[in-house]
Formats: C-alpha cells, structure tokens, sequence
C-alpha cells in the first residue's frame, strides 16, 4: 500500500470519528433538551436564596404553551419575572423578562454551552449577563453571573401544583403570551 493510500485512509478514519463525534454531542444536547421540557412544566416553591437583596420566596408555574414553548412567571412583590424557554432550529433560547423598576424590555439568551445537566446561556447584547439552569427532579437551580460573578441563586423544588382552575388559566395566560 502506498504511503499516499495509507494517510489518505487515516485522514478518512479521523474525520469520521469527528463527524461520529459531533453527532454523538449533538444528540446528547437534543436528549438533554427534550428532558429538560419534559422535566419544567408544573409547579414548583422556591427560594432566591442568594439576591442583592437577601432571599426571596420564588414560587413559579411552568406552562406548555405549544410544543416548542415552556413559560412561567415567577410573581414577586417587587416585580414579575417571566421565563420562556423556547426550541427553534434545535436549539434552545430563553427569553427573561423582569418588570423591576417598570422594566418592560426582555433580555433574549442563547445556549453558550451544554454541561451534564446544565445548560449555560448567554446574552450576546449584554455581555455582562451569563445564566445556569441545571433541571434534575425534584429541583431546579438557577444560577445567573453579572461580570462572572455569582449575582442570584434560585433554587426551585416540585411541589403539588395545586391551583384553582381560573387561576391557572389566568397564570397560563400571563406566562404564555409574547414577550
């Protein structure tokens, strides 16, 4: 065999097992994905254990809104804080809206990278703001970076999600609608 013959065969052999290992990466980040709306929806109590504020009660009710949208609105006494989670292109983006100070505009986050269980986004228009959100049952944990500094810790568990039906409608409703 050729000298030629045989890095041409290895070259084949390498970029294959690139390519097998791009798809391999891939699918575990669509499989992480798809546990991840399955594992959201529903009711979950929590608590901003770390805030510049002190802690915060944060209970929040994630919505399916269509097959590629989960949203919830966490109400607290200062402001809303809504969370979309939304599938396009097989990748997920988050938009974040929180009404402090009348705020009405949404910050629009990007995956950054895909850990084990955690998902890491970022804010291309606000460098400063980076997010975790790591979703294993019964918790959630939130974690978001101003300058890749620890600024919040929300530390979400399931809970029994019981709710009159108007209100959940109504809690539907204000989770689901565009931002």
């Amino acid at each position: 065999m050729s000298a030629l013959r045989i890095i041409a065969q290895c070259l084949l052999v390498l970029f294959s097992g690139i390519a097998y290992a791009s798809d391999s990466t891939t699918l575990l980040s669509n499989q992480l994905m798809d546990r991840f709306f399955n594992t959201l929806p529903g009711a979950w109590d929590g608590r901003a254990i770390e805030t510049p504020v002190g802690p915060v009660d944060y209970a929040i009710h994630f919505h399916t809104c269509d097959k590629n949208v989960i949203a919830g609105v966490a109400e607290l006494k200062v402001s809303d804080h809504h969370w979309r989670f939304w599938r396009s292109d097989d990748e997920l983006r988050l938009t974040f809206l929180s009404t402090f100070r009348g705020n009405q505009t949404p910050t629009r986050l990007l995956i950054s990278k895909i850990e084990d269980n955690t998902i890491w986004f970022h804010a291309p228009e606000r460098a400063l703001l980076t997010l975790s959100v790591t979703a294993v049952e019964p918790h959630v944990d939130i974690r978001v970076y101003h300058h890749h500094k620890p600024h919040v810790h929300i530390r979400l568990t399931r809970s029994d999600g019981r709710m009159p039906d108007g209100e959940q409608t109504q809690n539907k409703v204000k989770s689901c609608r565009l931002l």
